[in-house]
């Protein structure tokens, strides 16, 4: 069976009125993929803030731990303690994969930490009201992305956005 984790960071980011605004921190697809050395799918297309499958014998909590340091970098993964506590937003179970998206909620001053690798497209910060603008990807999006100015993200990951903001925006207020 095939299993992968991913992770949403959530933040209270300042504004210039001296309020937080609550963000979600998604990654922006690549063009190239620098690991297999070949041209990335959904190029520019949003995902969580990170995502990638367990290897043998490994939890599922091991595997976020591994997959953040490979993503975000050593420093980040350890100041943010990644793998203590992290909210389950969404599992898929089923008979040939398993799916489980996690969240955590960090300070600005965490995401400065973070080292992307060569292959990201990138960080984007997003708000709720953002989220309902954006659309499912689609198969004609796998060659060269979503149209200019449009976000498309997977369904399991929009419904894992969703929950991000429905857990840590009442555990704020």
């Amino acid at each position: 069976m095939k299993k992968s984790v991913g992770l949403i960071l959530m933040s209270l980011i300042p504004q210039e009125n001296g309020s937080k605004r609550l963000v979600a921190v998604l990654q922006r697809r690549g063009v190239w993929d620098f690991e297999r050395m070949e041209k990335e799918t959904f190029p520019g297309c949003y995902q969580v803030t990170f995502h990638g499958g367990l290897e043998e014998g490994e939890t599922f909590l091991e595997a976020l731990k591994r997959e953040s340091v490979e993503e975000l970098g050593d420093e980040f993964t350890k100041e943010s303690k990644v793998d203590k506590n992290p909210k389950e937003l969404f599992h898929k179970n089923e008979t040939e994969k398993e799916v489980i998206t996690f969240g955590i909620l960090v300070s600005p001053e965490q995401l400065s930490l973070i080292r992307l690798g060569m292959s990201t497209g990138g960080l984007d910060f997003i708000d709720e009201k953002q989220v309902a603008k954006i659309i499912n990807i689609i198969p004609e999006f796998r060659e060269n992305g979503a149209p200019v100015g449009i976000k498309a993200m997977f369904p399991d990951e929009i419904a894992a956005l969703k929950k991000a903001f429905e857990i840590f925006g009442k555990q704020l207020l």
